[in-house]
């Protein structure tokens, strides 16, 4: 077993070597050209933000729904994953992953659909489009309790 590493570190040498060979001979003393691109609206946000994290577990009764809301400004991010528990058929939770602004008046609001579906799990990410509030509806269609756990960590706000 000792020779192994042994053999392995004699070879380290070389493949640093090999290793910064094959870097320096990408590097080019040439000029190269770049073409700027304009930085577009919604891309770059000089901001201080505070990242946190969450787990949160859904208590959702037979031929119940809620809604579980996430404040955030546009151009925030959150990664996230949820897990049903005691779900017997996937089919029987319908999930709605949207975001709507947030109404000043009777002046009707704008909503954006996500993800639509059916499943017993769910995992991804999101930057939001616009501030607002954005979440999940969870509508269980089963004659059973279940439970979701959802982990939240990005920048948001719970609602």
């Amino acid at each position: 077993m000792n020779q192994n590493v042994v053999t392995i570190l004699a070879l380290r040498p070389s493949f640093v070597s090999l290793t910064l060979g094959l870097f320096l001979s990408t590097c080019s003393t040439e000029d190269v050209e770049w073409v700027e691109v304009p930085l577009g609206e919604d891309v770059f946000f000089q901001e201080e933000l505070k990242f946190r994290s969450d787990t949160i577990e859904i208590p959702l009764f037979a031929g119940a729904d809620l809604e579980y809301k996430l404040g955030m400004k546009l151009g925030n991010a959150v990664s996230y994953n949820w897990q049903a528990a005691n779900l017997e058929l996937p089919d029987d939770l319908l999930i709605e992953f949207h975001g709507h602004t947030i109404r000043e008046s009777d002046a009707p609001g704008d909503v954006m659909f996500y993800k639509r579906h059916r499943t017993d799990s769910a995992s991804g990410y999101l930057v939001a489009p616009f501030d607002g509030i954005h979440g999940w509806y969870f509508d269980n269609q089963s004659n059973g309790d279940i439970v979701i756990t959802l982990n939240v960590s990005g920048f948001y706000e719970l609602q």
